[in-house]
Order: C-alpha cells, then structure tokens, then sequence
C-alpha cells in the first residue's frame, strides 16, 4: 500500500522535467555519461516513458542548450547604445558558460550545437539588426564576437581544469623537507603556466571586449556608430 502511495506521490513526467534533469545530469557526470537510460534512472522512470517526450537524446540536447541560452541576459534594453549591448551580453554569455562549463559543451555537438543555438542566435542578430548596425558590418563584427567567446571560455575552462591543487605547495615543501623532489612544479620552474593561468581573467576578458568595440569602430568607419535600441 505504501509502495503504491509513492508512486502515486511522484512528480508527472513533463518536458520541463525532463530537460531540467538532463542539465543537471550532464553538469554533474559530463555529456558523455548522459543516455536516455541514465536520464531515465535520474528521474525514476524507464527510457521509453522519456522516450514519449523527446523522440531522441539529441531533442533533449537541443532542448538543454535551449534553456541555457534563455536564462542569459540578451533581452532588448530600449534605448541601450550597441556598444553597451555587447558589453553586456557577452559578459552574461561569458559568466553563465563558465558557471555551466558541461552544458556548454553541446554547442560542439554535431547538430544538436546548431539547433540549440539558433533561436540565440537569431534573437542576437535581430538585437542589432533592430538597432540599426549595417548588415555588413554586423557579419563582420558576429565573426570576432563568436571567436572571441569561442577560445576565450574553451581555454578559461581548460586553465581552470588543470590549474595545480591548494595543496600542491604543501606537498612540494613536505617532500623536499623528506630528501624527495616535488611532484608538481612551481610558478616559478615553469613561468609559461603561470603567464597563461593568469591571461583568462574575467578583467583580461573584459578588456578583450573593449578591444572588440574599437574593432567593429574601425570596420564602420566612417560611420558614426550611433546605433541603439529603439525606445519602447
């Protein structure tokens, strides 16, 4: 009987479910542990009922990035400057990829990366259509924002992944102190590490921005730039 009241108990299986436990599936055991069937023992069902949502791990990919993207910061702020747009929603991508560093992995994946992405993109493009950016000079400018945030978050994440422990030092000085060499190198043996662990910033990112703006500036030349959100 009380086996019978759980099951009575448990949330219904809804998409919104569904997709939100695949976010935090895939954050916490990586996108290459994520299969329907552990989607489906993460939510106490079988593969077939998720099956009856999403048609395939890919729609559940799509739909994951999806949310992701929704829950930046890219809505139209009337009579916000261009330049002012950027800043602030390449910031939000920046921040919110790196505090998701799994979840933004399916960008790469075949696909599921490209339709995931396409309402953000096409809700970014418009963004600066509207404010009244050329349509060339905004081809231009979509290839330096997207390589920027491309290499700069792919290599934050890879610095702050195989940046040494705390407790490197420690075990470096109590191995020394015993006659022994120390396991992990310091700064100062391999001053490359510490250049590049130092160079993804969020101020090096940010300064990186401002160089983007004086960029997509010289491209327009002559044009004066005053490009904004319309007023609502």
């Amino acid at each position: 009987m009380a086996r019978k009241a759980a099951v009575e108990e448990r949330p219904a299986l809804t998409r919104e479910r569904i997709v939100a436990a695949a976010s935090d599936l895939i954050e916490r055991d990586g996108i290459g542990a994520f299969t329907m069937r552990s989607l489906g023992r993460e939510l106490g069902v079988s593969a077939m009922a998720v099956y009856s949502h999403f048609d395939s791990r890919d729609a559940i990919l799509v739909a994951v990035l999806r949310r992701l993207m929704a829950s930046m910061n890219t809505d139209p702020v009337p009579g916000e400057t261009w330049d002012d747009t950027l800043r602030r929603t390449m910031t939000s991508i920046y921040q919110l990829e790196m505090a998701h560093p799994e979840l933004a992995t399916i960008e790469v994946v075949p696909q599921a990366g490209e339709n995931g992405l396409a309402e953000h993109t096409d809700k970014i493009v418009n963004l600066h259509l509207a404010q009244g950016m050329p349509e060339p000079v905004l081809t231009q400018a979509w290839a330096l924002v997207d390589a920027y945030l491309t290499g700069f978050i792919g290599n934050a994440i890879a610095v702050r992944a195989n940046r040494p422990s705390a407790d490197c030092g420690v075990s470096n000085a109590r191995a020394v102190e015993e006659g022994g060499s120390a396991d992990c190198a310091s700064d100062d043996e391999l001053p490359w590490r510490r250049i590049v662990a130092a160079a993804y910033t969020d101020e090096a990112f940010a300064h990186g921005v401002e160089i983007i703006i004086q960029g997509i500036r010289a491209l327009a030349a002559p044009d004066p730039c005053d490009w904004r959100t319309p007023e609502a």
